[in-house]
């Protein structure tokens, strides 16, 4: 599945914590790409918006369980992120994970999608098979 296949696949789904928000969505490209689910060797799909914020509350936020869960999983940090990577980007002042298109950030959240700059990335793992 090319990412173009997978941006038109996940735009047409509705938004739903533990299916559809920015981590899952990564979360699925992921296991796409790799044939496993970073989030799963982590312990950490969530199913609700409650699962999902109260893993957020815990110290560090998004930037620590994102750093854990693609540390555990055998994920190299890149400073220079290319299409089909993965990273966490600053969006209307949060951070969401996000998937490099090779000319956007995709993601989405509870407002609908994002398609953010490239230069709003704030950390990238390379995304290969590994």
């Amino acid at each position: 599945m090319t990412i173009e296949e997978f941006m038109t696949a996940e735009a047409a789904k509705p938004f739903r914590w533990g299916k559809t928000d920015c981590a899952s969505t990564a979360d699925r490209w992921v296991r796409i790409v790799t044939g496993f689910s970073p989030m799963s060797v982590f312990g950490r799909q969530h199913q609700t918006e409650e699962e999902a914020r109260q893993w957020l509350r815990e110290p560090g936020s998004i930037a620590v369980a994102v750093n854990r869960v693609m540390r555990a999983s055998g994920f190299r940090k890149t400073k220079e992120p290319a299409s089909g990577d993965v990273g966490l980007i600053i969006h209307d002042g949060k951070l969401c994970m996000a998937i490099h298109t090779g000319s956007i950030w995709f993601s989405r959240d509870e407002n609908g999608l994002i398609g953010a700059p490239l230069n709003s990335v704030w950390k990238a793992w390379r995304i290969e098979c590994l």
